[in-house]
């Protein structure tokens, strides 16, 4: 029997983390039995150019981790110089914690990206997936590429039965770029904390 501790790890910018991210983390600690959810912030993400600074993004996490059950923060990419890819974080989360297995959090659309990301067979080696579904997603399309990618690459990806909430942190900065409530969207504390330090605002 594998007595491994069993980590999640839910990476993202964070660009700011909503309540959705929340829900998701708890839900998948709960239903996967996990010993926490690592909360992974992005230093400086290859694809994104527009987006908060890393001490206020870590700021909002550390508060969305003390509102969750079972999260902590790993603040390891925000930390690293230049661009951040995964299979650099997880290498280097394997050489920090060797007794842990880990369990990466994607939602659909990642399921159907992983194979562009760098070194991805050496991803699939490193860690184990937990894919989140979407409201609207085309679930039969999942089923077939979760399939697909145990047949291509001998890679298992679990899906969870709870469903993450239709939140974007795209929706969520145009609400408050219009000064328009985040009630429910966001923590209220990190709302205070956006408009104090007037993130997402020209």
């Amino acid at each position: 029997m594998d007595t491994r501790r069993k980590t999640g790890i839910l990476g993202g910018s964070f660009n700011p983390p909503h309540l959705g991210h929340l829900q998701i983390a708890e839900a998948v600690y709960r239903e996967f039995g996990l010993s926490e959810v690592l909360l992974l912030p992005l230093g400086t993400p290859p694809h994104k150019r527009d987006i908060a600074p890393k001490e206020a993004r870590r700021e909002m996490c550390r508060m969305l981790v003390q509102a969750g059950e079972g999260l902590a923060l790993c603040t390891m990419e925000l930390e690293r110089e230049g661009y951040t890819y995964t299979v650099d974080t997880l290498s280097a989360l394997h050489k920090a914690y060797p007794e842990r297995v880990f369990y990466y959090i994607i939602g659909t659309d990642t399921l159907f990206q992983l194979e562009s990301w760098r070194n991805f067979r050496e991803v699939f080696r490193q860690t184990e997936f937990v894919c989140v579904p979407r409201p609207g997603d085309a679930r039969e399309a999942v089923l077939d590429k979760i399939t697909a990618m145990r047949r291509d690459y001998q890679k298992e990806i679990l899906l969870a039965s709870a469903a993450g909430p239709d939140i974007s942190s795209t929706e969520v900065r145009e609400r408050i770029a219009r000064g328009q409530s985040t009630e429910g969207l966001l923590l209220p504390e990190v709302r205070s904390y956006i408009d104090q330090e007037r993130l997402y605002v020209d």
